[in-house]
């Protein structure tokens, strides 16, 4: 477990080495290694999508695999072959709110008074694209809506009850549709296609026969990559279905500012990519 003379910055964001595979804390004073962030950069916003504050936060990656813990602290459940990956999450929780209480005593205190984020992250349930994880943000950063490949359907209740509530109530500036290469969902619905698919639960059925559809007027065989290509196809259809939603609209027409992004996130480099497919009030 760190220090507990680490600074804020040191409890509340961690990097990993680019040498190893044990994780090491950085305050980000420059002495540690960052990720390469041009591509980020590079996105049309107004201002930076993701707030950055002078204590950046990403759950480290040495408590999401295990490595920060020291023994893991008993809980008191009923026996389960759940048991040690719970004791796992339990431990590292308790570790990590130790950690930061003890590195800024009033941050749990004013999170609980409220939340002003200024962006909306519509992206995949997919365990490997945890959007504060590889933003390096702070809880109360980012307002999030994931589910199966990131679709946003027009009849969606819980899509459009989060993307409501994101620009009605929390007022957030960006919307971010954020897909991913090498989508399960994707990868189903290109299968589904080619007749390779099998059997799938008929709830997964319905919720990929957009995409399905979608991958059906693609050719394919054109591309070097189908499968990403379905993705970045995927997300600039989803970021019409989210400028074209009653909320987003009403937004707009109130002459409020607000944008929608499609970004793809590379799960062979750690990156964001911008599709340059951004739509603003005025466009």
């Amino acid at each position: 477990m760190p220090s507990r003379a680490l600074s804020v910055k040191a409890v509340l964001c961690a990097t990993t080495t680019t040498s190893g595979s044990k994780p090491r804390w950085s305050d980000r004073s420059g002495t540690g290694s960052r990720p390469r962030a041009h591509h980020v950069a590079a996105l049309p916003l107004l201002a930076n999508p993701i707030r950055r504050a002078s204590a950046p936060l990403s759950l480290p990656l040495s408590i999401l695999d295990g490595s920060f813990l020291s023994t893991p602290r008993r809980h008191h459940h009923k026996s389960n072959p759940m048991d040690a990956t719970l004791a796992k999450i339990f431990s590292a929780n308790a570790q990590w709110a130790e950690a930061v209480n003890t590195a800024d005593p009033d941050f749990f205190r004013l999170s609980a008074k409220g939340q002003t984020p200024k962006v909306l992250w519509l992206g995949c349930s997919d365990s490997r694209v945890p959007e504060s994880v590889l933003t390096a943000s702070r809880p109360g950063d980012i307002f999030v809506h994931r589910n199966i490949a990131n679709q946003i359907h027009p009849d969606d209740a819980s899509a459009l009850a989060a993307i409501t509530y994101a620009v009605a109530h929390v007022r957030v500036e960006h919307i971010l549709v954020v897909g991913h290469t090498r989508c399960g969902g994707a990868d189903a619905a290109l299968k589904a296609v080619a007749g390779t698919l099998g059997t799938v639960e008929p709830v997964l059925e319905r919720w990929l026969t957009p995409l399905i559809e979608l991958a059906s007027k693609l050719n394919s065989e054109a591309a070097s990559d189908p499968l990403t290509r379905l993705v970045e196809e995927s997300v600039r259809v989803q970021v019409e279905n989210v400028a074209n939603s009653e909320p987003v609209r009403k937004v707009w027409e109130g002459q409020k500012n607000l944008w929608v992004h499609g970004l793809v996130y590379d799960l062979e480099t750690g990156t964001l990519r911008d599709l340059n497919v951004t739509k603003g009030r005025q466009s």
